[in-house]
């Protein structure tokens, strides 16, 4: 079971011009996010993940997700109105919401928690960086996780005390990859540098 921002061709053609219209006239917005929210209704189908997940994206956009205790999703949910309310007016894209079991990978977002993650999103064109922080603020201080592949802004000593396992996954790295091969900028950033390698 699962629903998507974008799937078919039409799908995405309503969401391209729907973006287009958001940009032309900005006070649309809250009327074409109640149409879209009434061409979303909810759906079920069960699908294999690789014909649910993998559709194309004709439509850029930016995209932040965080995963958050499932108990605390009533809060979260507050907080992202908020957000948006002071930040995003005029996005005229749907906020993702989906929610998973506990697992006991180590640097799963859903380890040892039963899950919601939250995913919001802006045009590609458009600025996100207030918006983005401010659902950030109120998603990090609900011991949110951050999406490890999308945009946030967190760093190794802030998302340390989130992961239990976390130093144990950064030794295999540093016994692993000893030469430091497979460093980039952003994964220093977020797991920080290794203590045998050079910057």
């Amino acid at each position: 079971m699962g629903s998507e921002i974008t799937g078919t061709a039409r799908e995405e053609s309503g969401l391209g011009l729907v973006q287009r219209v958001a940009a032309a006239a900005p006070p649309l917005v809250p009327r074409l996010n109640r149409v879209m929210a009434g061409q979303m209704a909810a759906g079920e189908y069960v699908a294999p993940s690789y014909a649910v997940f993998c559709s194309p994206r004709r439509v850029r956009f930016l995209e932040m997700e965080y995963a958050v205790p499932r108990a605390a999703l009533g809060d979260a949910f507050a907080g992202l109105r908020a957000a948006a309310a002071r930040h995003a007016a005029d996005v005229a894209f749907p906020v993702e919401v989906r929610v998973l079991g506990g697992d006991d990978i180590g640097l799963s977002t859903a380890y040892g928690r039963d899950t919601a993650y939250l995913a919001v999103h802006v045009h590609a064109r458009r600025p996100h960086e207030a918006y983005f922080g401010a659902v950030e603020s109120v998603l990090s201080a609900l011991d949110g996780r951050p999406h490890w592949g999308k945009l946030h802004t967190r760093t190794a000593a802030q998302l340390r005390p989130r992961y239990p396992r976390f130093d144990a996954f950064v030794a295999a790295r540093d016994r692993l990859d000893p030469e430091g091969r497979f460093r980039n900028p952003y994964l220093d950033r977020v797991l920080g540098v290794p203590c045998t390698s050079t910057p």
